[in-house]
């Protein structure tokens, strides 16, 4: 697959399938608003493409105040590597492709325009070495710029002073504090007169599996009332049993039937509920103030490193209660460890070989010379070459590249990881070297060095000529993969082809108005799997920058397409369960720097193998400039963004601005609402089927002294030249009853207010 042929019969059908899918979306979306913008309600922009503009407009700041700062991060890197890409798209066309049209090896189509088309020892090699110090200093000035941002945006906005935020989960608690009142005992002593509640953590599984069958049951009681209902009221009998869909079982009245194994698990359900299973060494403890969580969060309980670990409480959401309620020992969570990263090294070495072959369609015309029964491929019409050597290929490694992510899910929940985010962030990072060495190493092995070797033994000679040549060719390859991930992929992911089948069948089918509303609901945001895709196609495009220029305009496409539906969809589609701040940037920033010594030690490479040693010369510095560069930035900026504790000065600041009665009542609602137990134990049985009640937010009890203060109720009134916050306003009644603010310098905050004490308990 190395002419423009091949790349045709990739670029028709993923522009007709991306056609296909948004016009499926602009027809759907205003004819099911409850499936395609859930989140508002209604149709969102309901023009014919007014959505495309609208969205795009939508400023950062309104992104962090409806989906988080988390989605604005996400957005902030595809509109990072946008931007990148278009610069090097301009410098690679009005540079590089002329040059290289200018080459002596006289190679035709799409070679002509690589560095394949320079013969060895050419003056011309000087372009592509100058290029990738200029490319290199875009990406240095690029990434600065975005890491000092999204350090301001986390300061402006970290901290959303929610429950969570007032409090702390301990884990590996010791087995006799098994109940509220031992661990409130014990956590009183070190914090004398600042708890307000303790939440102790208990194996509900047979509750868990009892609402499971009563919500089931009583499904098929709606839909028995409901049939009986079109039956005129008449009665209905229908068989029961493993066997009932090919008419053998029991006859029943199913009415009767499914009632009163709704009144038996009714009775079962309140009955373990009242009952408390075995405590696991989990709990939640909330204080009067986020300062005084903040510390807890922050401090080692005891001297026991392996007992009472304690962490900011995570929101409700974010939490994985299947593995809260089984954390293993420290011994059996390294095995696990152990076993997830021996599982996984053995995936990654037998996962190559479905690649490699799949990489072998691209060479089918080599392959024919040495297996006869291939020769079908020479005689076959150009048409359906190009389709076997260019589209297929591109598709199969997509697809295999998809079916690897629920296998690396399993593994990475399965090592007892806590919250949703972690799990995110975990997974982020094992499927992107996953992507990186089946996608493109393996690739580039199976796709050109392979290909050249029958031709190296025959003349030794020209190795390196052969080298130099067939590794810019597999640039080619690779654009197929962008391709079809950008334009076939990515605009599926707007219509969500399997879920909107999922659902029509359940609105045409089904005859409850609750089966229709699960149906419709969105299913989780892929945050960890969509990074590590955009860093594989960023790693792709400044690997093949100066060696093929003609990827970047494809990469371009893929981040702007990229932008503009993750946009639409984490505003009107999604909500993330957590909010880690900009956690993952710094990762996802190591991922570009890497992608960037990779690219500079390839284009090494490619010039050695024409021997430009003097080229190669000037581009020994590069990689070394480009990892320190990468350590300096996670140092000055990665290791706080990294982590999610709140500082100390932000919460004093927000509790000063909070009145002592509003905090109260805000605590007891939350405290009310069974937010830090498991969802089955705060689901009312005697209506299960209804969704249960999310905690309190703080915006509904939000006082009119922090009303005073204007636009975000979490905002400081002054800020310092570069954005920062340097005050806090405490907001006070004077002796007359008006509201006065006082501004005080926000590292001296203290924190003066009386405790408060619930007498209620979880």
């Amino acid at each position: 697959m190395t002419n423009s042929g091949s790349l045709g019969t990739i670029i028709g059908p993923s522009i007709l399938v991306a056609l296909v899918y948004m016009t499926v979306f602009e027809i759907l979306r205003v004819r099911w608003p409850q499936f395609f913008s859930p989140r508002e309600h209604g149709v969102v922009h309901a023009g014919f493409l007014e959505w495309i503009p609208n969205t795009f407009l939508v400023p950062e700041e309104e992104v962090v105040r409806r989906s988080g700062m988390d989605a604005a991060v996400y957005l902030r890197v595809q509109s990072m590597a946008a931007f990148i890409m278009m610069l090097l798209t301009f410098f690679g066309c009005v540079v590089l492709m002329p040059v290289y049209y200018m080459g002596e090896e006289g190679l035709t189509d799409l070679n002509e325009i690589s560095l394949s088309n320079v013969r060895q020892l050419s003056d011309l090699l000087w372009a592509p070495s100058v290029m990738m110090w200029v490319f290199t200093s875009i990406c240095f000035c690029v990434i600065m710029t975005n890491y000092n941002e999204i350090y301001k945006m986390r300061l402006n906005v970290m901290g959303s002073g929610e429950g969570q935020e007032y409090s702390v989960m301990i884990t590996k608690v010791p087995e006799h504090f098994d109940s509220d009142e031992k661990i409130l005992d014990d956590i009183q002593k070190k914090y004398p007169g600042r708890v307000v509640a303790v939440q102790t953590i208990h194996d509900e599984s047979l509750l868990d599996d009892i609402i499971a069958s009563l919500k089931q049951e009583n499904l098929n009681l709606l839909r028995s009332q409901q049939r009986k209902v079109k039956n005129g009221g008449r009665k209905y009998t229908e068989k029961i049993g493993p066997f009932s869909w090919v008419g053998v079982g029991k006859t029943v009245d199913p009415v009767a039937y499914h009632a009163e194994n709704v009144k038996n698990l009714t009775e079962e359900a309140k009955k373990s509920q009242s009952c408390k299973g075995p405590f696991v060494g989990v709990a939640f403890v909330m204080f009067d103030s986020i300062a005084t969580a903040t510390k807890a969060g922050s401090t080692p309980l005891s001297d026991n490193p392996d007992a009472w670990i304690v962490q900011p409480a995570p929101k409700p959401t974010d939490i994985i209660w299947e593995n809260v309620i089984k954390i293993p020992s420290a011994s059996v969570k390294a095995m696990l460890d152990l076993t997830k990263s021996s599982a996984l090294f053995t995936i990654c070495i037998f996962w190559s070989i479905p690649v490699a072959f799949v990489n072998a369609f691209s060479n089918l015309h080599t392959l024919a010379d040495q297996y006869p029964w291939l020769a079908f491929v020479r005689h076959a019409d150009p048409f359906w070459q190009s389709v076997i050597t260019g589209l297929l290929p591109g598709l199969l490694l997509v697809l295999l590249m998809l079916l690897l992510y629920p296998i690396l899910w399993y593994f990475n929940k399965s090592t007892g990881i806590l919250t949703y985010s972690e799990l995110h962030y975990q997974f982020m990072r094992d499927y992107f070297f996953f992507l990186l060495i089946d996608v493109f190493f393996i690739t580039l092995l199976s796709s050109s060095i392979l290909d050249t070797i029958n031709e190296i033994i025959d003349h030794p000679k020209s190795l390196f000529s052969l080298l130099g040549s067939s590794v810019p060719a597999v640039a080619i390859i690779e654009i197929g993969y962008i391709l079809i991930q950008g334009l076939m992929v990515e605009t599926e992911r707007i219509v969500r082809v399997f879920f909107l089948l999922y659902a029509f069948v359940f609105h045409t089918t089904s005859t409850t108005e609750v089966e229709q509303e699960q149906a419709s609901k969105p299913e989780e945001f892929a945050y960890g799997g969509n990074l590590a895709f955009s860093s594989l196609i960023f790693t792709i495009c400044f690997c093949y920058s100066t060696i093929a220029p003609l990827i970047l305009p494809f990469g371009l496409l893929y981040f702007s397409l990229n932008y503009i539906i993750k946009k639409y969809k984490l505003l009107y589609v999604h909500e993330l369960p957590f909010e880690t701040y900009g956690r993952f940037f710094p990762k996802v920033a190591d991922f570009m720097f890497t992608g960037m010594i990779i690219g500079q030690v390839a284009l090494m490479g490619v010039i050695g193998l024409k021997f430009g040693y003097w080229q190669q010369l000037i581009l020994w510095p590069l990689p070394i400039f480009t990892y320190l560069l990468s350590k300096y930035l996670h140092s000055y900026y990665g290791n706080e963004l990294s982590n999610t504790r709140l500082p100390l000065s932000i919460a004093a600041g927000k509790d000063a601005r909070r009145s002592e009665e509003r905090v109260r009542k805000y605590l007891r609602e939350w405290c009310e609402s069974d937010s830090w137990r498991q969802p089955a134990v705060s689901v009312d049985i005697s209506s299960p089927l209804r969704s249960p009640r999310g905690p309190p937010k703080w915006e509904s009890n939000r006082d009119p002294l922090e009303i005073k203060l204007g636009g975000r109720a979490d905002d400081d009134d002054s800020k310092d030249e570069h954005g920062f916050s340097s005050t806090f306003s405490i907001m006070k009644r004077n002796k007359k009853g008006d509201i006065v603010n006082e501004h005080a310098p926000l590292l001296n905050a203290r924190d003066t207010r009386p405790a408060v004490i619930f007498e209620e308990k979880l």
